[in-house]
């Protein structure tokens, strides 16, 4: 079986929050759900637990397989959701946060499916 990762598109205009994790790569919050979670429930929890803010009108965007490691797929399920302030406060998960712009160019170490699942959330 397939794991499953929900991940939130926080925006800010047309910047969305990017964590950068161990791989030194830009992926969006979130992670697995808990025994008994809704997706939309792990999205608030993660963000929480990984950023320090609270998220709202939590809307599913779109979910695919994806390669997140050479030979390992994950089921990535994307919500665009709200945010009640900017103010980031990363966990131990991440080294560092960045806004970036959907307008601009994708980073290089940015994985092409967090950019299209942005680029489809408008």
């Amino acid at each position: 079986m397939i794991p499953l990762s929900a991940k939130a598109i926080v925006r800010d205009g047309r910047s969305v929050l990017f964590l950068s994790n161990p791989r030194d790569e830009w992926e969006l919050p979130g992670g697995w759900p808990e025994a008994g979670e809704s997706l939309e429930e792990t999205i608030a929890r993660e963000v929480r637990e990984e950023c320090g803010i609270v998220v709202s009108a939590i809307r599913y965007v779109a979910s695919r397989s994806c390669e997140v490691v050479p030979g390992k797929r994950v089921l990535i399920v994307c919500f665009e959701c709200r945010v009640d302030r900017h103010e980031i406060v990363l966990s131990d998960e991440h080294n560092q946060f960045g806004w970036i712009d959907l307008d601009g160019g994708k980073p290089a170490n940015l994985p092409d499916f967090y950019w299209e699942f942005c680029r489809q959330a408008g």
